[in-house]
């Protein structure tokens, strides 16, 4: 039976409002220093840790939908972040990799955004911090 509450808790609304404001953060952050978005910095991030991927895959592992993806990926390959080429064994495939100039804005995003972390972790104490990340890692691989 579900615990009655003095307020209604909208935590869908609550954490979307959340996901905005530190979203426009790190954009701001992202894009003062490294010249890249946080969407960018997570292609970068995923191109870096696992080598190149099929632009599918690339929307599959950060929940985008294809015409996303490749509108996010066509505007990193003209600021000259990723190559993009068609598969060889699936001509309507394409596969991206990082350039040099990707991979080291990738790795100064990568300061930013633990910057970012370590604030955030500081701000909640570890105990908050430690209960959020069980949470937002159970809704990112339940829902």
């Amino acid at each position: 039976m579900a615990r009655a509450r003095a307020v209604d808790r909208r935590l869908f609304l609550l954490l979307e409002i959340a996901a905005r404001k530190l979203n426009r953060d790190a954009d701001a952050r992202l894009k003062s220093v490294a010249g890249v978005t946080s969407a960018q910095a997570a292609v970068l991030f995923l191109l870096a840790r696992r080598g190149e991927r099929r632009m599918g895959d690339i929307g599959e592992m950060l929940s985008l939908h294809p015409p996303a993806v490749t509108g996010l990926v066509n505007r990193m390959e003209a600021l000259g972040l990723v190559i993009k080429v068609t598969s060889p064994s699936d001509k309507r495939s394409a596969i991206v990799s990082l350039t040099e100039k990707g991979r080291a804005l990738g790795d100064t995003a990568d300061h930013i955004l633990r910057d970012l972390n370590t604030e955030l972790e500081n701000r909640l104490g570890e105990e908050d911090a430690d209960m959020l990340h069980r949470v937002l890692t159970r809704i990112a691989v339940d829902f």
